[in-house]
C-alpha cells in the first residue's frame, strides 16, 4: 500500500515516481495506490496476512527494508507491527542517523544495505508513530475501514498490540525544507551590510542569522504564499511573486542580493543576475548557492549509464539548470558580475564511495571539485556592468 499526501507541491511528482520505483521491486502479490490521499483500512482490503504500508509519498523504504520488515512479523515475533528506523522520524525511538551521507539513489541504496548489515534487535516502540510500517492482516480487521493507516501504529499500542522497531530497517524521509536556516549564505553577507533582498526565501528561516549579523532591513521575494505568510514574521516585506514579475525598481537598495538554491530551478538564471545587479548598492554584493553537477557521485552515475532525478538533491527534478565551478563563474562574468570567492562543501563517503571517488580523481584532466556537493558563490557588480 503506497499512498498520502505530499507536502512538497513542487517536489511531489518526481517524489511520488522514486516512491513507486522503489516499491515496484518489492515482491508483493498485490499492490494499491492512492496517490494524493491517505489511504484507509478500507484501501487494504485483501487477503495477505502481512500488509507493507508506505503511506507518506515523501519517504523511500528500499526493497532490503522493506524485506526486513515483513520478515520480522513472519519469524514468531509475537508483535502486530514493525516500524523502521528513520533520519526524520515521527518519534524519538525510532530516529538513526545513516551510516554517511548520500545524494543519489545509488548510495541511498548502499547505505540502506549497510544499516542492515550492521543492525541490532527488534526493540520494542515508546510512543509508536509511523505511516511507514509492516502490519498483520488480523490487526486490520479489528479497526473501523475509514481509520487512516497512518493511525495505525498508535492505535494498536492503545490497543495493547505490541509494536516493534527495527533498527535494520532504514527509512529516508525529507525533512521541512522550509525549516533549514542558511547561516552559510548569511555569514558571505558583507559585514556592514544593513539592507538584504533573499530571492526565493521560502519560509523565512533563515531571517534569524542575518539578524544577527545586524541587518536592519530585510525583503524577501517568495511566489509560494504559504511560504510567504510564514516569512513575513522575520522579514519587513515579503514580495508574493515571482522576480521575473517585480515590477518594483530597487535600484541601489541592497547592501547584499541573496539566492540561495535558486538559479538552478530558473528557465533563464541570467535575466534574474542581470535584473538584480543594478539593486545592489556599492560595495555591496551578491551571494549565492548553487549544487555542483560535478559532483563525483553524479559522474559515477553517469559512468554506469544511470541519471536519477530524486527530489531535494543535486538532481532534483525541480532543476532547470545545472552547474559546475566553471559555468557558475562564466555566467556571474556574463551578467556583469565580478566573482571574489567561490567555496565548496563537501560531504563524507563511504569506504565504496571513497573508491569510487579516487579512480574518478586519478583520470587525467579529472576536476578537482569531484568532492564538492554544492558551490557557495560571492560576487559584486563589476564597475562596467559587463
Amino acid at each position: 500500500m503506497i499512498g498520502g499526501v505530499p507536502r512538497f507541491a513542487a517536489e511531489a511528482p518526481w517524489a511520488w515516481r522514486l516512491l513507486r520505483r522503489y516499491a515496484l521491486q518489492f515482491d508483493g502479490v498485490r499492490r494499491t495506490e492512492t496517490p494524493g490521499r491517505r489511504p484507509t483500512v478500507a484501501d487494504a482490503a485483501g487477503d495477505s496476512p502481512v500488509l507493507l504500508v508506505q503511506a507518506d509519498p515523501e519517504s523511500y523504504l528500499l526493497p532490503v527494508a522493506a524485506r526486513r520488515l515483513v520478515a520480522a512479523l513472519s519469524e514468531g515475533s509475537g508483535a502486530a507491527m514493525v516500524l523502521p528506523v528513520t533520519n526524520e522520524p515521527w518519534t524519538e525511538a525510532a530516529r538513526a542517523a545513516p551510516p554517511f551521507p548520500y545524494t543519489t539513489p545509488r548510495l541511498l541504496e548502499e547505505a540502506a544495505e549497510g544499516v542492515a548489515a550492521g543492525a541490532g534487535p527488534l526493540r520494542d516502540a515508546a510512543d509508536p508513530r509511523s505511516p511507514v510500517f509492516a502490519v498483520r492482516r488480523e490487526t486490520l480487521r479489528l479497526l473501523d475501514p475509514t481509520v487512516p493507516l497512518d493511525e495505525l501504529p498508535q492505535r494498536a499500542a492503545a490497543a495493547g498490540e505490541r509494536v516493534l522497531i527495527d533498527p535494520g530497517a532504514y527509512l529516508h524521509r525529507y525533512g521541512d525544507m522550509d525549516a533549514q536556516a542558511r547561516g552559510d549564505l548569511a555569514e558571505r553577507v558583507p559585514a556592514h551590510a544593513r539592507s538584504v533582498l533573499d530571492v526565493g526565501c521560502s519560509g523565512g528561516a533563515t531571517a534569524a542569522a542575518l539578524r544577527a549579523r545586524g541587518v536592519t532591513r530585510l525583503v524577501g521575494i517568495e511566489p509560494d504564499a504559504e511560504d510567504a505568510a510564514a516569512a513575513a514574521a522575520g522579514y519587513d516585506r515579503v514580495l508574493t511573486t515571482p522576480l521575473e514579475a517585480v515590477r518594483e525598481d530597487f535600484s541601489g537598495q541592497f547592501d547584499a542580493v541573496l539566492f540561495g538554491d535558486v538559479l538552478e530551478h530558473l528557465v533563464d538564471p541570467a535575466e534574474a543576475l542581470v535584473r538584480t545587479r543594478p539593486w545592489i548598492a556599492p560595495g555591496g554584493a551578491l551571494v549565492a548557492s548553487v549544487p555542483n553537477f560535478g559532483h563525483w557521485a553524479v559522474v559515477a552515475d553517469l559512468l554506469a549509464g544511470r541519471f536519477d532525478y530524486v527530489p531535494y538533491s543535486v538532481l532534483s527534478g525541480t532543476h532547470v539548470r545545472f552547474f559546475t565551478r566553471r559555468t557558475i563563474a562564466d555566467l556571474l562574468s556574463a551578467c556583469g558580475y565580478r566573482v571574489e570567492r567561490i567555496d565548496t562543501v563537501e560531504l563524507p563517503v563511504s569506504p565504496a564511495g571513497a573508491e569510487r571517488l579516487a579512480r574518478l580523481r586519478s583520470f587525467p584532466g579529472a576536476s578537482p571539485d569531484l568532492g564538492a556537493a554544492e558551490f557557495l558563490v560571492v560576487a559584486s557588480p563589476s564597475p562596467s556592468g559587463s
